[in-house]
């Protein structure tokens, strides 16, 4: 499966405009988690897209891919499917996007196989300025805390940092990345 992500994250920027996401997860004690994921979206018409979205990390890797329905700018709904490392069974995500002005929320779910095993995100983000925003995020796995964006327009790119506490694993984490419009 890995071979697949790797074709599909070199074919898809010519296809689709999408991002490229890379961070590292420090756990409090020393260990650091490495994390690329790509999301594409393809317009199919004014309301509705193609996506896809993958994921690799040390143990672990999906891809899924589904459809988002977009009634206005300021709204959108979407679900996918795919496949995760490991199991022969299928994974399930949905999201719902909303936002107004410089204030936007997002939510996504996955459910795969098993009774643990799903993830939650949710973000809750204010635009200050066209290269700062800061948010708060809550993140299976890497815990909740406040998410700070800083946007260098010139690069398409976005450095973030995410320091976390996570309720599950009773430690904190620390999140800090590069994601790039491509």
């Amino acid at each position: 499966m890995e071979k697949i992500v790797v074709l599909l994250l070199i074919a898809l920027p010519l296809l689709a405009p999408a991002q490229l996401e890379t961070y590292g997860r420090y756990i409090a004690g020393g260990s650091v988690e490495p994390n690329i994921n790509y999301f594409g979206s393809k317009q199919i018409t004014d309301k509705i897209s193609l996506t896809f979205f993958g994921l690799v990390e040390q143990k672990w890797s999906e891809a899924l891919i589904g459809a988002t329905y977009s009634p206005s700018n300021s709204f959108s709904i979407g679900a996918s499917a795919g496949i995760e490392h490991g199991t022969n069974k299928p994974r399930f995500g949905a999201s719902i996007w909303t936002g107004k002005g410089k204030l936007t929320f997002s939510i996504l779910g996955e459910l795969g196989s098993g009774k643990d095993n799903y993830l939650y995100k949710a973000n809750l983000f204010h635009k200050y300025s066209d290269r700062f925003t800061l948010g708060v995020t809550a993140w299976r796995f890497h815990g909740v805390g406040p998410n700070l964006r800083f946007a260098i327009p010139k690069l398409s790119s976005t450095i973030w940092s995410m320091p976390a506490y996570d309720f599950e694993a009773n430690r904190s984490k620390l999140m800090i990345g590069v994601s790039v419009n491509m």
